[in-house]
């Protein structure tokens, strides 16, 4: 198994990650609510809980991939929470 750039599916991948990414940097930049939202209210997390589950009963690699982005992203939110008090 290579990694080749000019591979279709690492292409296909790639550019797939660099629209996911400009598609969440507009919504963040447009509409923060709706991630204050998601990290701090209890149906935010179950919503989050439930992506996690069904991506990783699609793929366990990206399912854990996403758990920790999401970690990481809870503390971040929570972090600045307390920096603002």
């Amino acid at each position: 198994m290579s990694f080749s750039l000019k591979d279709k599916k690492t292409q296909n991948l790639i550019v797939g990650l660099f629209t996911l990414l400009v598609t969440l940097w507009l919504v963040m930049f447009a509409v923060p609510n709706i991630f204050v939202n998601l990290f701090d209210t209890l149906l935010g997390n179950m919503i989050l809980i439930a992506f996690i589950v069904l991506a990783s009963m699609h793929n366990i690699v990206m399912g854990v991939g996403l758990a920790i982005v999401f970690i990481i992203l809870f503390r971040f939110s929570h972090m600045s929470y307390s920096l603002r008090l």
